[in-house]
């Protein structure tokens, strides 16, 4: 009975997902359409809920289309995690953006806006069950093509130009992915996922060396990968800021999920292609971090955050795949999967609440820069205080739910180093993993702290909407919802990882293996926290209640401060910036003019700085460079003349033949 009620509800969830985004073609309003949306999205998060209490871990095939490309679209225990997040987070951003797209409706056309965030999440959703070649492109495509013209939504040059880079590299990464379906399918369209393993093994060492990097470039680069990221900080912050949270905390985790089911489903996956997806991992991590730190738009900033985030994840699975590749250690490996999964349910939910946020404050100061923002939480508490919950949930600290993905991380790098004795090499490998994600997750610290104290404490650098905060209750509620989430994940997190860790395992063949415990009790160190805070709070009450304090305010050896004094966010990575000079990669221009010709001893200077990340001119300036010569000598084949064209067929037809036999 209950498997009934799941496939009508997944089937009603993606009826309801489609009428919405239909709706707003037949009416000018948007709002009926959204909330046809919100209601989708609820409902699709009950079946998600319904199906961990009743099938936890078991398939349950939706329908069975056999003459249309064998579409058999299928929910497993891992695609039901990513789908249920999906929802739920999905819902509050259709809340979110009731009173968002009003705001806006003069900068985007909100009908238009609501019918592709429709279609987006559709597009997501038929990703996560799809169990074909067919159906997995062809819902990825469906994903990929409303998010381009989400990113256009306001139709300026920056945005048509982010658009289009972010439509070249999506269009490169899933000719990849699907070059590696043809290749485990035979060239069949319609290569069953079940069919992975067993086409996998039949293959060549070298044909399963090129089959996965294809696959890591497809998903990695939709990930945003370094260096495949470039598209990612140009993208997301032209979109409008319910569409961003949507691309960064749920687009990459459909990347991330995908991944994960190529990683579970191959038969081998070659040792040295695991150390690949390690350095790269590390390198995305360390990437975007630096950039998150020194970076002043406030959603660059949390793009390449984002890139940081899936840098953790990947070197997180790049550690598992190393050594399920060799058989060793297999309780540890598919204990750090758990661990990914987890962390990346913590990431779809604050990411999701930062980027909110983020058009929260946009709308209230009407700048993007952080070094024009200050003294929003005078302005806005409530908000603040929600906004400080979700920038403390995307910190690595308990009892959040994000440090346990990262706690678990450490643990099991730990753990290895404990295991190992006559292997130096993957001793230098764990050292120089926790390295770095030690210094990775110190700089994440850095950058979050900055962007909200630069925000939201002192005082305002730029004027500020003070209008008053219960117009914006809509914007602000799905934040807070999202942050407490965080919280109560981190409070059940050993549960919970527990439980991901099962479901993971009924991936592998014969594996009968017991979860990996974590080492920590989530709930004991939730009790801790709580207590000594309330502990403090208790003797400043009681103990300290006669103390008396002067209020007063700020000032500067008797002078009153004012915004001139105060750190700009320039100023406060200044530091950060200094010491990795040479590897961000800067354009500062200083100049100094006389203000009278006459006085040259009176001047008035000016200085500007223009971050241009060196991927730009290492990596892709030479491989367009190159694209544009070639481009040059293939047009000389456009002859006009008919008899050539069909001398080019020929040969084609040749070729094709040759290669058929």
């Amino acid at each position: 009975m209950w498997e009934q009620y799941i496939i009508y509800g997944i089937i009603f969830y993606f009826v309801g997902l489609f009428l919405s985004g239909l709706l707003v073609l037949f009416q000018k309003k948007f709002q009926n359409a959204t909330k046809l949306f919100v209601l989708a999205n609820v409902v699709g998060f009950t079946v998600g809920i319904i199906y961990f209490t009743q099938f936890s871990g078991q398939h349950i095939i939706l329908m069975d289309v056999e003459w249309f490309f064998h579409f058999a679209p299928q929910l497993h225990a891992i695609s039901a995690v990513f789908f249920t997040v999906l929802c739920g987070v999905s819902a509050l951003v259709g809340v979110y953006s009731l009173q968002y797209l009003s705001l806006y409706k003069e900068t985007y056309n909100p009908s238009m806006v609501a019918s592709l965030m429709a279609f987006f999440v559709l597009g997501m959703q038929g990703v996560l069950i799809s169990h074909e070649t067919f159906s997995f492109l062809f819902f990825w495509e469906v994903m990929s093509f409303s998010s381009f013209f989400l990113v256009l939504s306001d139709r300026k040059s920056e945005s048509i130009k982010a658009a289009f880079l972010y439509l070249i590299m999506t269009h490169i990464g899933a000719s990849a992915i699907l070059a590696g379906f043809l290749i485990l399918g035979k060239g069949s369209l319609s290569f069953d996922f079940d069919q992975i393993q067993n086409a996998s093994q039949n293959l060549s060492v070298v044909s399963q060396y090129f089959v996965f990097l294809l696959f890591l470039f497809g998903f990695g680069s939709k990930a945003g990968l370094v260096p495949f990221h470039v598209w990612l900080p140009e993208a997301h912050p032209q979109a409008p800021s319910n569409i961003s949270a949507l691309m960064s905390g749920l687009m990459l985790k459909v990347a991330v999920y995908g991944f994960i089911m190529i990683m579970l489903e191959m038969y081998h996956i070659p040792r040295f292609a695991a150390l690949i997806v390690i350095f790269l991992g590390l390198l995305s991590g360390l990437v975007g971090v630096l950039y998150a730190v020194i970076e002043r738009d406030i959603k660059r900033v949390l793009a390449y955050s984002s890139i940081e985030n899936m840098g953790i994840i990947f070197a997180m699975l790049g550690l598992a795949m190393y050594y399920l590749s060799q058989n060793v250690h297999e309780v540890i490996a598919y204990g750090l999967i758990a661990f990914t999964m987890f962390h990346a349910i913590n990431h779809a939910l604050f990411k999701t609440a930062l980027f909110l946020s983020s058009g929260v404050i946009i709308n209230r100061v009407h700048t993007k820069s952080l070094d024009a923002m200050g003294g929003i939480a005078k302005v806005m508490p409530i908000f603040s205080f929600g906004f400080l919950i979700v920038i403390l949930g995307s910190l690595p600290l308990p009892p959040f739910g994000t440090f346990y993905g990262e706690w678990g991380f450490i643990q099991s790098v730990i753990s290895l180093l404990r295991s190992l004795h006559d292997a130096p090499y993957d001793i230098i490998l764990l050292l120089s993993t926790l390295v770095a994600i030690g210094l990775i997750g110190g700089l994440g610290i850095f950058a979050m702290i900055r962007i909200f104290g630069i925000s939201m404490l002192g005082l305002p650098h730029h004027s500020i909407d003070k209008r008053s905060e219960k117009t914006d209750i809509l914007l602000i509620v799905p934040i807070i919802i999202l942050g407490m989430t965080v919280l109560v994940l981190g409070i059940f997190a050993q549960p919970i990882i527990l439980q991901i860790s099962v479901y993971i395992q009924s991936f592998a063949t014969a594996s009968n293996i017991s979860p990996q415990p974590m080492n920590i009790t989530s709930i004991f160190v939730a009790v801790i926290v709580f207590a000594i805070g309330s502990l403090v709070y208790m003797i400043n009450k009681i103990v300290l209640k006669n103390h008396k304090e002067r209020k007063y305010h700020t000032w500067d050896c008797g002078q009153p401060i004012d915004v001139s004094m105060q750190y700009s966010a320039t100023a406060f990575s200044a530091p950060i910036r200094f010491f990795f000079l040479t590897f961000i990669g800067r354009e500062k221009t200083i100049r100094s003019e006389a203000i009278v010709e006459t006085n040259p001893w009176i001047r008035k200077s000016f200085f500007a700085l223009y971050l241009r990340p060196i991927w730009i001119d290492v990596l892709y300036a030479p491989i367009t460079k190159g694209l544009f010569i070639v481009a040059e000598r293939v047009r000389l084949i456009q002859s006009g003349r008919i008899q050539y064209y069909i001398l080019f067929l020929l040969f084609a037809l040749i070729i094709t033949l040759i290669t058929a036999l």
